[in-house]
């Protein structure tokens, strides 16, 4: 008799829709079988909400993770790029006086052809071009005067109008680091005058 009431159950099961399928198992299996499954089924309802809450807990702390892990990677990135050019800003700033003193001494040398003043001139070319490579740019100092590149220390009267605020003279070299001057050029600017 169980059998057949365990058949007919199923069958009923099978046949309704699933409105009907707490009603069927509340007439055929008793209240207390159905309370039981009820309270089951709203127990792994519970769990499931819980599991879902979590996943998207977890899928948010995973995303909060990456955007702090991509955030990092950017800073120390930033950052390594910034020491990298503070090093080689402090590098040039004490190298560049020697520099400027082995021309000075290229200056006073007044034979030109002496392997003293050749060997000075390639150490002069050289130390230039390993400074080059720490991004130093010398500063040209032809043409047009820009205040933003260069410091202009005197105004003198010249007679050719194309010249007029054109560069007639250097004192002092400048020079960019990483596109920024670290030292501007002191320069003679020409006036026009009538």
């Amino acid at each position: 008799m169980f059998n057949k009431g365990k058949k007919n159950m199923e069958e009923n099961l099978q046949t309704q829709p699933e409105q009907d399928c707490e009603a069927t198992i509340a007439a055929s299996a008793g209240k207390e079988q159905y309370e039981a499954v009820c309270a089951e089924r709203d127990a792994l309802m519970s769990e499931i909400e819980k599991a879902k809450t979590e996943i998207k807990s977890l899928t948010e702390e995973a995303a909060r993770a990456r955007a702090d892990y991509y955030n990092l990677r950017t800073r120390v990135e930033r950052d390594r790029e910034r020491d990298r050019k503070l090093a080689a800003e402090k590098s040039i700033e004490v190298l560049l006086p020697v520099y400027e003193n082995l021309e000075r001494v290229c200056g006073a040398v007044e034979d030109r052809e002496s392997s003293v003043y050749k060997g000075i001139m390639m150490i002069v070319k050289q130390f230039l071009e390993a400074m080059c490579s720490l991004g130093l740019e010398p500063i040209p100092t032809d043409g047009a005067f820009d205040p933003a590149l260069h410091e202009a220390v005197s105004m003198e009267p010249i007679e050719d109008e194309s010249k007029d605020g054109h560069i007639i003279g250097a004192l002092r070299k400048g020079y960019k680091l990483a596109g920024r001057v670290i030292r501007a050029p002191q320069v003679r600017v020409g006036k026009y005058i009538k």
